[in-house]
Formats: C-alpha cells, structure tokens, sequence
C-alpha cells in the first residue's frame, strides 16, 4: 500500500482525487493477480469509487491512453471480476 500512496505523492495525487480504479485481471502470476485485485477492492470499497477489471489482451499498445479511451461497457464491474491466471 505504501508504494500506491507513494506513487500518487510523486504525481501530486491522493486517494481523494481518485474517482475510479482500473485493475488487471490478467493473464499472470498468481499471487500478483490476487494481490492486485484485492487491494483495488479494498481501496474502492474503502472511498465508495468504482472499480473496473479488464484483460492485458484488450490493450493492444498498453498504454494509459488506450486505457482511458476505452468504453467502459467493455470492462468488468467490481462483483464480476474474475483472474485469468496463467501457468
């Protein structure tokens, strides 16, 4: 958590200024997969923001900007996410 909140420190940022998240449900590690979501969660849950999950395959020039783009129809809700693990 400390690296998020460092994160938005550099950016001159802070959770208040935050009205949604954006987490990658995968493919990936186990455990980084996990570990991202729940903090998302935790953190949308937490300041009452909405959280949306999306596949690393849906951005094909991973960047923010495509990211942002995106019609949010196309991402999954908080209560739908699922992580697409890979071996």
């Amino acid at each position: 958590m400390i690296l998020i909140l460092d994160f938005l420190n550099e950016h001159n940022s802070n959770l208040d200024k935050i009205s949604e998240i954006f987490v990658n449900q995968g493919p990936g590690k186990i455990s980084s997969i996990r570990n991202s979501i729940a903090i998302a969660k935790g953190i949308a849950f937490a300041k009452n923001i909405d959280l949306y999950g999306f596949l690393s395959e849906h951005l094909t020039d991973k960047s923010l900007d495509q990211l942002v783009k995106i019609d949010k129809k196309n991402f999954t809700n908080i209560n739908l996410i699922k992580p697409l693990y890979s071996s």
